[in-house]
């Protein structure tokens, strides 16, 4: 029976178990909107544009966040229960333009890592992604750092990425081997690929947990992190929640009158809509293994075989989908 991996992402902006989504389903500065300012002489810069970035396969919703070359602001948002294994992170990024960025024969510089803490001090952030200018114009490089120290130096994509052409960007950081690996564009809904590139330069030691997702501006607007665009910022400890094609804002698909109850419950759940017509029922736990899939018989679905914990329902009715989470007791 297929996976349905896309039913994953329920925590679109809260964070929780280790793991959030954001798809910026709101405007204004980003510290406003759960996320921590923990360095930078003016914050509240960094803002949320209007418009997602596209990426084909991955549901546009919401909108972006932009950093600007020459400000200063860095800012983090935690993942809640913190991560003390193999962390990754994924975005699709927009670069509007070169402006400000490193060039070529630099090693550039960084704007979104991992981070040991979250709130308003943080220190350590390992994993993080480098850009600097193509070897032609208007384009850049992509990068990866495991961590500073020593001769930190990134390890480089070999490929001039066109600007405001999004890409899609996963990072994994193994804390045991202090080690980052880069996949750029990797195939939705898919196991984990070969990295596209590796890095263990930083010789500072792993820390002891990962607890945040950082954006970082360098302050310099001639030779810093630049002008931008990061969208769908997710992070977790597992590949599958960071590479999945259909983002939760997804689940808004109303199915007039839904309603699932009881939540949490450990016996029947029970399915009721407007219509009470035809109703099917996918339930994936959260590893992306379906457990259930099954019509809905008199509004009442047993779950008394599902373990106690987390999951992910997908309710179909007459060509509408809603998703919900579901609490097994």
């Amino acid at each position: 029976m297929k996976k349905i991996y896309s039913l994953l992402l329920i925590a679109l902006t809260s964070a929780s178990f280790g793991q959030i989504t954001d798809t910026f389903l709101y405007t204004g500065s980003a510290n406003a909107n759960g996320w921590s300012t923990h360095s930078g002489a003016t914050p509240g810069q960094i803002t949320v544009a209007t418009g997602s970035i596209p990426y084909t396969g991955i549901v546009a919703q919401g909108n972006k966040i932009a950093l600007v070359a020459g400000n200063t602001e860095d800012i983090n948002k935690s993942c809640g229960t913190a991560i003390t294994t193999v962390a990754y992170f994924s975005t699709v990024i927009n670069m509007p333009n070169v402006t400000g960025l490193h060039p070529n024969t630099a090693i550039g510089d960084y704007s979104i890592a991992l981070g040991a803490t979250a709130g308003a001090s943080l220190t350590a952030l390992p994993a993080r992604i480098y850009f600097r200018t193509g070897t032609v114009a208007d384009t850049f490089n992509i990068g990866v750092l495991n961590n500073s120290g020593g001769t930190a130096t990134p390890s480089f994509v070999a490929t001039d990425f066109a600007i405001n052409t999004p890409i899609f960007v996963v990072v994994k950081y193994d804390r045991g081997t202090n080690t980052a690996s880069l996949f750029v564009n990797p195939a939705l809904d898919s196991t984990e690929p070969a990295a596209t590139a590796t890095n263990a330069t930083g010789t500072t030691a792993a820390p002891a947990q990962i607890a945040s997702i950082a954006l970082r501006q360098a302050g310099n607007a001639t030779t810093g992190t630049g002008n931008v665009e990061y969208d769908d910022i997710r992070i977790a400890d597992n590949w599958t929640y960071v590479t999945t094609s259909v983002l939760g804002a997804a689940s808004f698909s109303q199915i007039d009158g839904l309603k699932m109850y009881p939540n949490p419950t450990k016996n029947n759940l029970f399915i009721e809509t407007a219509l009470n017509s035809d109703i099917n029922i996918s339930i994936v736990n959260m590893l992306g293994k379906e457990v259930v899939n099954a019509k809905v018989t008199n509004n009442t679905v047993n779950v008394s075989n599902l373990t106690s914990g987390i999951y992910i329902v997908k309710i179909t009715e007459e060509g509408k989908t809603s998703t919900k989470k579901l609490i097994i007791e």
